[in-house]
């Protein structure tokens, strides 16, 4: 029997899990992506937050780095946590 095929798209998994310091726990670049989604329009503008949606979309859609979107991910969020922000 076949390994099955890794997960493409908008539901391949995230280098490693996220939990978010409110415990939700992100998983997918869809789950990624929701969560981005959810922030208000004054944090999705942040520089950290639009890098980490492009390098969603380009992982998600046009086989980007895996990695790099992940830690963008993490990186946007612990920079939004030292600002205090949501």
């Amino acid at each position: 029997m076949l390994p099955p095929k890794p997960r493409t798209g908008w539901h391949a998994r995230l280098s490693q899990p996220i939990i978010t310091r409110h415990g939700k726990r992100l998983v997918t670049l869809a789950d990624a992506r929701t969560f981005v989604l959810a922030l208000p329009a004054a944090d999705q503008e942040r520089a950290t937050w639009r890098a980490a949606a492009e390098l969603l979309i380009a992982a998600a859609e046009h086989s980007g780095d895996i990695v790099k979107a992940t830690e963008q991910v993490r990186l946007a969020l612990f920079l939004q946590a030292q600002l205090g922000l949501r």
